[in-house]
């Protein structure tokens, strides 16, 4: 099982287990490619080999097991780069010296020769010989018996004392390391790796849990004392915050929401904790009579003059000014005609939660899950028990069986108690009993809307070109699936589409409503020269060209 922990040492990764690229040994190892610290220096491994050896080691971008250097050999490694270094400063040393007695000219030399005393605890980092050997110890060598040219005789009695002392000073060094080999032991016994790992995952989950209290009391603490609008929204539908009320005019949801308490509702309706939307259309201070219109003057407005308190963080909102007409994003001022194109925008400037598979990014964690299940095509559902029909989701179901089979008005008006079977006759109550102007005009060319649905799907599939089903087979998109699937019998030379009067077929809907008009004797096309009518589309393109050479047929009837 691996393992991977920071040293207390070392500080850096141990990989255990791991194969040593130096001695083949499998133990715990340390990475050639990290950077870690010893004796106060930073030390990467692959450079050591480069610097001292001239070695550029293969494949140190592949697995983690695989570039791997044990303890034993990093000791090896630093020996090798310190006697490398010591060897420079020596030639060093020696060609300063050449160079002054050039430029001396008396050609004697002073060398002194400084012995310096060897520590055994501070040669090496104890911690890195994991591999030691006690058996493999060396006697340190004096530098003042080497530098000595010829060894002066010495008696019998002396050099017996001497090689005593020598084997009581081995004795030593192999006793202190049998000891530091023991504490050793001891450490790498000791389960570092888990409790570092559990303390991590802690610590992180308390900062998230941190922040999104941080963000929610700034909420909390801004809307209790300003008259921003919190609102939710349906396509460009726009409800209460805080008792669902379906507004579609900005002004008339400004006006009710001044008439809830936000001090008693606002805490009890943000127990979800998702981003809060408001309108900014009028900010001001509820505690004095200051006129405010930026979201962060009036943080420092509250904090300095009311002594609110406020945490250091950011977005606690989706910020918008909601109005009648074209809608202005505040944080780039770009132009959109509809809500919901501008709530899509508002992904670019606050989108955190981020889909692994496609890279497609949310603002809530809620949205990124229903996403994510789309990946999986666990295709679920739900039939009804009493006519078969498949419907996607237990409440689909649910409201199905209501309607069609129980004739449950499911549908409530917004404005009194009443409840309707559809929307249809809601929006036919609203406008006999309310006085609603049910009409929803495009802006962006001529056409007219009883429903504020239908608006909304000419304006996807006419203006914003939202063709989502493509056709396998050629390059075609259509807005509804329906539409695919008519357009691949094209393809297939399938001609489900049979007419009742006649034994003929076509491959689409439309073909055979046009086709079925012939039977019924409905002139519906009618030619702007000569006042003939026809049944069909096709017909009158015909006659023109028959008989009105000349004239922009594409032009006038497409």
């Amino acid at each position: 099982m691996e393992a991977q922990a920071a040293s207390s040492k070392g500080k850096g990764p141990i990989i255990d287990p791991a194969l040593c690229r130096c001695c083949r040994s499998i133990k715990k190892c340390r990475l050639l490619t990290t950077e870690y610290e010893w004796m106060g220096q930073k030390e990467v491994y692959s450079d050591m080999f480069m610097d001292c050896f001239g070695l550029l080691l293969s494949h140190l971008d592949g697995d983690t097991k695989d570039c791997c250097v044990c303890a034993t050999c990093v000791v090896r490694l630093r020996d090798a780069c310190a006697f490398r270094q010591q060897v420079l400063q020596s030639e060093e040393a020696f060609l300063s010296t050449r160079l002054h007695i050039k430029e001396d000219g008396s050609g004697k030399v002073e060398v002194e020769v400084k012995a310096e005393p060897l520590c055994e605890d501070d040669t090496h980092d104890m911690d890195d010989r994991d591999e030691l050997n006690v058996n493999d110890i060396t006697e340190p060598i004096d530098p003042k018996i080497e530098d000595t040219p010829l060894e002066a005789p010495v008696s019998h009695r002396t050099r017996a004392k001497r090689e005593r002392s020598d084997r009581t000073h081995k004795r030593d060094i192999a006793d202190k390391m049998k000891k530091l080999r023991e504490k050793l032991d001891d450490m790498l016994e000791k389960p570092v790796e888990i409790p570092v790992k559990k303390e991590t995952q802690k610590t992180k989950k308390k900062q998230e849990l941190d922040h999104d209290f941080m963000v929610y009391t700034n909420a909390t603490t801004i809307v209790h004392n300003s008259y921003v609008c919190p609102f939710q929204n349906r396509i460009s539908i726009y409800y209460c915050f805080y008792c669902r009320d379906q507004f579609t005019n900005p002004n008339e949801l400004r006006e009710h929401t001044l008439n809830h308490d936000p001090v008693e509702l606002f805490q009890s309706t943000m127990e979800n904790r998702k981003i809060p939307k408001i309108d900014i259309t009028r900010i001001d201070c509820r505690l004095c009579s200051e006129k405010i219109d930026d979201l962060e003057i009036f943080k420092k407005h509250i904090t300095s003059v009311h002594g609110k308190k406020l945490y250091p963080v950011t977005n606690e909102f989706l910020k918008f000014r909601l109005s009648m007409d074209n809608l202005i994003c505040t944080e780039c001022n770009s132009t959109f005609p509809y809500f919901d194109v501008l709530k899509k925008h508002m992904i670019v400037h606050f989108g955190t939660y981020i889909c692994d598979v496609c890279g497609a990014c949310f603002l809530e964690r809620n949205s990124l899950r229903t996403h994510i299940k789309s990946h999986t095509k666990v295709e679920e559902s739900f039939p009804c028990e009493i006519c078969g029909k498949n419907l996607k989701s237990k409440y689909s179901r649910y409201l199905h069986v209501a309607t069609i089979h129980e004739k449950k008005p499911t549908v409530n008006c917004y404005k009194c108690e009443a409840s309707f079977l559809s929307y249809a006759l809601r929006n036919r109550h609203l406008i006999e009993v309310h006085g609603d102007k049910r009409t929803f005009a495009c802006k962006l060319c001529d056409k007219v809307y009883n429903r504020r649905k239908t608006l909304m799907e000419h304006n996807r599939r006419n203006h914003l070109k939202v063709y989502r089903h493509q056709c396998d087979l050629c390059d075609q998109r259509f807005y509804l699936p329906s539409r695919l699937k008519e357009h691949m019998a094209t393809h297939t030379g399938e001609r489900n589409f049979r007419c009742e009067f006649c034994d003929k077929s076509y491959p689409r809907l439309q073909s055979l409503q046009e086709h079925v008009r012939s039977h019924n004797n409905e002139r519906r096309y009618k030619c702007d020269i000569c006042n003939s009518t026809f049944t069909q589309n096709g017909s009158l393109k015909n006659h023109v060209k028959s008989h009105h050479q000349g004239f922009d047929i594409d032009a006038s009837y497409n």
